[in-house]
């Protein structure tokens, strides 16, 4: 009876843990009017963050927000010139991926790495801003690459 009694306590933690994680992400694409929350590892390229820090990603309509305990960067995608993927040939297969955002800052171009743990996500947001890089650069049904 112990072991059935220790399992149904895990399965009811977890269960809290995940709707706790759900009502934050909700909230937070509430708040940043977003449609894509993930959770992420800071590799390099935000200033004052350090590497390994977790960081909340979220992708709005024309913006890309980063959230850190302390601080929130917007970035703009129409600074954005590029996302790739740390994958060859863009396959996203292994078990974390890192997302290089390459942007125009100032007159300078600065680049931000972050690892995300799950395969789909990272392709939801590098399918999602390669998507509106086409659509920015095109115009009478001309796409500039």
């Amino acid at each position: 009876m112990g072991p059935i009694i220790i399992m149904i306590i895990v399965i009811v933690a977890l269960l809290v843990f995940g709707m706790g994680q759900i009502d934050k992400s909700n909230r937070l694409k509430r708040e940043f009017g977003a449609r894509l929350h993930s959770v992420g590892i800071h590799q390099y390229g935000l200033p004052q963050v350090s590497e390994g820090k977790i960081i909340d990603v979220l992708l709005g309509n024309e913006k890309i927000f980063i959230k850190t305990n302390h601080q929130i960067f917007e970035l703009s995608l129409h600074k954005v010139r590029g996302i790739h993927s740390s994958a060859p040939n863009n396959r996203i297969t292994s078990k974390s991926v890192l997302l290089t955002i390459s942007y125009d800052m100032n007159g300078r171009f600065r680049e931000i790495g972050i690892v995300f743990m799950k395969p789909s996500i990272a392709k939801q947001f590098l399918w999602e801003i390669e998507g509106r890089l086409f659509t920015t650069n095109s115009r009478n049904g001309v796409t500039r690459l």
